[in-house]
């Protein structure tokens, strides 16, 4: 369901998965909706924004301010290997997927991503 996740992917197992709040001396705080920190450095921790909105794409405006509170993520809590997504139920302008190719960010608008496994 996601889509540009780079080719060696594979989920591992996660020490934490939370939502990340930081505040930062002499820079604005930051939040990310998903920091899943991976528990063996060769796996992938994931940095991710949900966005449930039924209306409004995702904007390449958006984009750019995700993958700077995500880069701040990742040297405030010094990640090796890092797999950043955003899920937006109404999609995503054409110019925000370009951003995503070109800056390795993957993405979804499958509503079936937010659905919780019954099992």
């Amino acid at each position: 369901m996601l889509k540009n996740l780079p080719t060696d992917f594979r989920f591992g197992e996660y020490k934490t998965v939370w939502s990340y709040s930081a505040a930062l001396p002499h820079r604005r705080d930051i939040q990310v909706d998903i920091l899943a920190q991976a528990k063996r450095a060769e796996d992938y921790s994931l940095i991710g924004e949900v966005k449930n909105r039924e209306q409004t794409r995702f904007t390449v405006v958006e984009a750019r301010q995700f993958l700077e509170k995500a880069q701040a993520v990742i040297e405030l809590e010094h990640l090796a290997r890092v797999a950043l997504f955003v899920f937006c139920r109404a999609g995503f302008e054409a110019e925000t997927l370009a951003f995503f190719e070109e800056h390795a960010i993957a993405w979804s608008e499958d509503s079936r991503w937010l659905e919780k496994d019954s099992n």
